[in-house]
């Protein structure tokens, strides 16, 4: 009797390879990592590697993305929650923390310059930040309408300014290799306050 094909094949074999990936691309950084390289440390033919992704660039889109889709449930929660300073503060502990394992942040520095030279990374980067943009919008959107915060700043420009901040101290963090984040966290949640609820 034939072997039936086993159906969470395709996942599992994309997650190693993107594992693989990450590792190669944390060691040596995207331009040094060639998709040999890849297929040696995920123990796959480049053969089988190009039934999943077309080129390395398509790979790198991948890891950014699925990054991104972590960041975006954590906005979910954001969207949910009455306590917007709060959940904001949570969404930066995560965020921050997501960096600090594994090497992330010199990779995610990586994909951003990559990003830089690559219009198809940098159109799916825009693409995913557009998402996330509108999902912190609208928790904002709701929480001035329910005059839980300040009504005058206008919500996009607040949740532009919040995610670029997020970004932006993530980076400095990996600059200085900071691996504690509560101060982070502390600074990050000061800002959001006093966007959200200044002093009158």
């Amino acid at each position: 009797m034939p072997r039936l094909a086993d159906p969470a094949l395709p996942a599992r074999r994309r997650g190693q390879i993107l594992e693989a990936a990450r590792y190669c691309f944390r060691e040596r950084g995207f331009r040094h990592t060639t998709v040999e390289e890849i297929c040696a440390e995920a123990r796959i033919s480049p053969g089988a590697l190009y039934r999943y992704f077309d080129s390395k660039t398509e790979i790198i889109t991948a890891i950014a993305l699925d990054a991104r889709a972590e960041a975006e449930a954590l906005l979910d929660r954001l969207s949910g929650s009455d306590a917007l300073v709060e959940a904001l503060a949570e969404l930066a502990q995560a965020f921050f923390t997501a960096f600090d394992s594994d090497g992330d942040a010199a990779l995610l520095a990586d994909i951003w310059a990559e990003a830089c030279r690559d219009p198809l990374l940098a159109q799916a980067l825009r693409e995913r930040d557009q998402a996330a943009l509108a999902r912190m919008t609208q928790a904002i959107e709701r929480a001035q309408e329910a005059r839980e915060i300040y009504p005058a700043l206008a919500a996009r420009e607040i949740a532009e300014t919040l995610l670029a901040t997020l970004e932006g101290m993530a980076l400095q963090r990996a600059l200085r290799r900071e691996n504690a984040n509560g101060d982070a966290v502390r600074r990050f949640r000061a800002l959001a306050l006093h966007l959200l609820k200044p002093k009158r």
